[in-house]
């Protein structure tokens, strides 16, 4: 007996090194397009606001709550101690995506290894072929997105309930608790998991005899403990993520059911079923419906049909739980059915090199043909994905160009020996894409954002000027009293208030006076346009801020009106927010304020003046004070040249 166990072992043992090459060949073969260009990987609102939270991780700013769900619901935070790891060794986001990429890849090759326990290697070798090449699964490998961890924590999930069905009875307690480790795992990145609540289930009860209560406990708590920290720091912002929740949500169709799935498989779309892709599309139905059949075959086998079971409960409950989640479903949170999916076209060509045995040869070489047409289809789909990825992301908009730009800035600003860098964007609100992303890459360099299209700044210290192209006037403004340091699409400036043509954006305004209570002083105004009706005049105010930063939110209001006080045109703006003011600081205040058509001929004046807004019915107006400091009036009056 004690022989027979050594051969028995020393047999897994070479069975286990055959698998490793062709393992270690489907994660090398599915690294290569998730690690192509990843100058083109996809980065924006999501991945700046999981870019920041990782890189401020890395620097100590400790946390126990991860990013918000669509839902407003308060994620963990394991992908942001994940995306941590990387970020600990550069702060380049290629980086961080290229570590996303190499776990995908190293899923594939565990993938082949967890079916190749009990599936043939053609079968186990086409799902780790479509795993590596599919397009979907290629893109959700390269981005900072929380569901870009979920296909390798998938696939560690699958290897845990594998290994667990398939143990020894006296080991089934301890790989109980290593599956639903492995289910929090999940859980602990985003909440989509939670439709494969029931798979879990499942999968705990296949094996219940062997059991015991104490394993159940242990079992439990490998799920729950991790949570603990999370649910402690989140308590206060759970009830009202609920509260908020409680809307009835959109239901999803089966159809629009099935599009999201079919595009996650990666069967080619075809517009005319008469094609090469249209016959590829049929075939690869058709081996998914085998394999169905397959699975359902072998899911009725009492004793060795554990596997089967567990696969079909995955890719089955949680579609059937879409149609009765309380949230509204997104495509993205069908990632959790990654890689199980592409089992179904595996266990087709299973099917077939089972029958071959029974039926006749020429079903086998049918099976190799099979594999042979699911590898080549995959292989074209990635390769006409790497085609089509310039096209599918504007240079403009790519990780590598704005990563450039975050890294010019950060190099000009160590060169030059500035004290920070303004970024001069088309809109400095958080929620523009730009100005989030350019925020979140230059988390470790002193920046502000600023409004380019309507506010210019010079503060007392030296800066770097980083003018986005969309911003022309901006870099008109500029150009006269700031240093050329070079472009590539933006323009980079160096302001010195020290240097000689400090003065020089100046020079050419009107004198002006005017002291506001907010602590904004008004050195000058500048009119270019024609002053008739029907024409668009172009202002410029050139204050000076007093003190800062304040909570208030102040607002410009800048009103057209004749000698009469018919008004005929006007313009609001935030210009440069006053949470970012700081005493000492020049501001350049631009805009455009065109001229009713109907309006009464000239002279105009032009109106001044400050409001704090509060809500659209409570806007509180900031008066113009005097010397002593007494509200003097509610705006300055600057008269229009002729």
């Amino acid at each position: 007996m004690n022989a027979l166990r050594i051969l028995a072992s020393a047999k897994q043992r070479r069975d286990w090194l055959h698998a490793f090459a062709p393992a270690t060949l489907a994660a090398i073969l599915a690294a290569v397009p998730r690690l192509y260009r990843l100058n083109l990987a996809e980065f924006r609102l999501d991945e700046a606001n999981h870019y920041r939270m990782a890189y401020f991780l890395t620097r100590g700013d400790w946390r126990w709550v991860g990013s918000t769900s669509s839902i407003g619901f308060p994620k963990p935070p394991l992908f942001v101690y994940a995306l941590s790891l990387p970020l600990a060794i550069s702060g380049d986001p290629r980086i961080a995506t290229g570590f996303l990429g190499i776990l995908a890849a190293l899923a594939a090759g565990t993938f082949y290894l967890v079916l190749h326990r009990f599936w043939s290697k053609r079968a186990a070798s086409c799902a780790a072929l479509l795993f590596a090449f599919t397009p979907q699964a290629i893109l959700h490998a390269r981005k900072l997105f929380t569901a870009d961890l979920l296909p390798p924590l998938c696939t560690l999930f699958l290897a845990a309930g594998i290994a667990y069905l398939k143990s020894k009875p006296k080991h089934a307690g301890r790989l109980a608790a290593c599956a639903t480790f492995a289910f929090a795992l999940l859980l602990m990145t985003t909440f989509s998991p939670l439709l494969l609540l029931p798979t879990l289930g499942l999968l705990l009860l296949e094996r219940r005899r062997d059991l015991r209560p104490r394993h159940w406990i242990v079992a439990a708590a490998a799920l729950a403990l991790p949570f603990g920290p999370y649910l402690i720091a989140a308590q206060d912002r759970i009830p009202a993520a609920l509260a908020g929740a409680g809307s009835p949500p959109t239901p999803v169709s089966p159809g629009t059911l099935l599009d999201w799935i079919w595009g996650l498989s990666g069967a080619p779309q075809p517009e005319n079923i008469v094609s090469i892709a249209g016959l590829a599309t049929v075939l690869w139905a058709v081996l998914s419906l085998v394999g169905l059949v397959f699975l359902v075959k072998q899911a009725r086998k009492r004793h060795e049909g554990g596997p089967a079971r567990f696969l079909l409960s995955w890719l089955c409950l949680p579609t059937l739980l879409t149609f009765v989640a309380p949230v509204e479903i997104q495509p993205h949170y069908l990632v959790i059915l990654y890689p199980p999916l592409f089992a179904l076209p595996a266990a087709g060509i299973e099917l077939l090199s089972r029958q071959a045995r029974a039926w006749a040869r020429a079903v086998r070489v049918l099976s190799w043909v099979a594999l042979l047409f699911l590898t080549v289809t995959a292989v074209w789909q990635a390769r006409d994905w790497a085609d089509a990825l310039p096209e599918k992301i504007a240079p403009q908009a790519s990780l590598g160009y704005r990563w450039r730009v975050a890294e010019r800035t950060r190099l000009l600003v160590a060169r030059e020996g500035a004290a920070e860098a303004l970024l001069l964007l088309p809109d400095d609100s958080l929620w523009s894409e730009e100005a989030n992303v350019l925020d979140a890459l230059l988390s470790d360099t002193p920046h502000r954002l600023v409004d380019g299209s309507v506010a210019t700044v010079y503060p007392h210290h030296a800066a770097v000027l980083t003018i986005a192209p969309e911003v022309e006037a901006a870099a008109s403004i500029a150009r006269p009293c700031t240093q050329d340091l070079g472009g590539d699409g933006y323009a980079y400036r160096l302001w010195d208030p020290a240097g000689a043509s400090a003065a020089a954006c100046a020079d050419d305004l009107l004198p002006a006076e005017a002291q506001w209570a907010s602590g904004v002083r008004l050195l000058g105004y500048g009119v270019s346009g024609s002053p008739r009706p029907g024409e668009t005049l172009h202002i410029v105010l050139h204050v000076e801020t007093t003190q800062g930063p304040l909570e208030a939110d102040v607002h410009w209001f800048n009103q057209l009106e004749d000698q009469g006080g018919q008004r005929w045109g006007q313009f609001d703006h935030a210009g440069w927010p006053a949470e970012r003011w700081q005493p000492g600081e020049r501001v350049l205040l631009h805009f455009d304020l065109p001229i009713a058509e109907d309006a009464a001929p000239g002279p105009y004046i032009l109106r001044v003046g400050q409001y704090v807004y509060h809500s659209p019915e409570n806007i509180e107006n900031v008066p113009v004070v005097d010397v002593a400091g007494n509200p003097a009036d509610y705006a300055v009056a600057l008269p229009i040249p002729e």
